[in-house]
């Protein structure tokens, strides 16, 4: 992946190696503090009652002391009960507070809870993601040697339910959105970007926090600045969390296309930020329509773009099926083009109407 470099776990290849803490190991500390340092955790939320509980439950297994943790849910106005459900669940930390989010969206919120940041260290969550036990103790660790802007696990799909299953197992495939190395890291590397991350707040205030016309994309265009600022960004090894999955096509194919659209839009303000495996969903949906309407005269160029892609699909969804049920042969197979084309749709449709 281009901006992205192999270094040692927990430290790039010049720099110091962050310990790894185990039970036993004391956890860091700011010089001249007492005690470990005040993280700010963020969640945004916008009618997240089904996935938010799991969340939560992954807050109270943290290792990291529950009073040098500062939590902030920004709501974006739920319906569901969520804002209620998160209220509950403050009565068990010593801070955290539940906020509205007039704006709604993901960047409004995290600038909501920006503002409000205590700690010295900022950590983006969402309702789908469940951290490891050790998730916040490790990023913290990253954060210390001063090496990085910002500091991430490797964006691992599951799945809650069959079909969820199966969606992430396509999600995670090189062929699907497993490409990149900050979605399949098994080593550290350093990287253009991050699943949700961790962030010296100093960094997110110099930065200016999240660009709020970014209703979609918004934690790639704020590391696109980050790194055009000096900053470098950490996928780190020993930093452990899964993300839920969409478990229907239907969800899938909207999450794409915003992805898609979100990604155009990122390209008119970061130009230098696009790299080919961004633009290739978007440019295999232009040559198939215009295959497709070229069918009257010659059915080959329709032909030699889509046999190959089915054959590639099907041999991928074969070998994913092979490891975990055939059962799940259909529906990894369909999320290969759900995602493609959704995501090609949305670009060129920001790209030619602008919405």
């Amino acid at each position: 992946m281009g901006g992205a470099a192999r270094v040692d776990a927990g430290a790039s290849g010049q720099g110091p190696k962050s310990p790894r803490l185990g039970p036993s190991s004391s956890l860091p500390q700011d010089a001249g503090s007492p005690g470990p340092p005040l993280v700010t955790i963020a969640i945004p939320v916008l009618n997240e009652a089904r996935l938010l509980p799991g969340l939560l439950e992954r807050l109270r297994a943290q290792t990291w002391p529950r009073e040098a943790m500062q939590i902030i849910i920004a709501d974006g106005g739920s319906s569901d009960g969520s804002d209620d459900m998160a209220r509950k669940a403050a009565r068990e930390f010593p801070d955290f507070v539940v906020i509205p989010n007039p704006g709604r969206i993901a960047a409004a919120g995290l600038n909501q809870a920006l503002a409000r940041a205590r700690g010295a260290y900022f950590l983006r969550l969402d309702a789908r993601a469940r951290p490891a036990a050790d998730y916040v103790e490790r990023c913290v660790a990253h954060l210390q040697t001063g090496e990085w802007a910002g500091v991430g696990g490797a964006q691992i799909a599951v799945g809650d339910q069959e079909s969820g299953r199966a969606i992430a197992l396509a999600l995670n495939h090189p062929l699907g959105a497993g490409g990149p190395r900050y979605r399949r890291a098994g080593v550290s590397v350093e990287s253009e970007t991050l699943f949700l991350g961790a962030y010296p707040v100093d960094w997110l205030k110099r930065a200016g926090g999240w660009d709020e016309t970014f209703a979609a994309n918004e934690d790639y265009e704020l590391n696109t600045r980050l790194r055009r600022a000096g900053g470098r960004l950490l996928v780190a090894s020993d930093v452990r969390v899964t993300y839920i999955a969409r478990d229907s096509l239907a969800a899938l194919a909207r999450q794409y296309a915003r992805y898609g659209s979100w990604r155009f839009v990122t390209w008119r303000k970061h130009p230098q930020a696009m790299r080919p495996r961004h633009l290739a969903p978007a440019v295999w949906t232009a040559g198939l329509a215009l295959a497709a309407a070229l069918t009257p005269l010659t059915p080959w160029l329709l032909l030699a773009m889509i046999l190959p892609y089915l054959l590639a699909i099907t041999l991928a969804a074969a070998s994913l099926a092979a490891g975990h049920g055939w059962r799940l042969f259909p529906r990894i197979w369909l999320a290969f083009p759900t995602m493609h084309l959704s995501w090609g749709a949305g670009f060129w449709r920001r790209a030619l109407t602008g919405r």
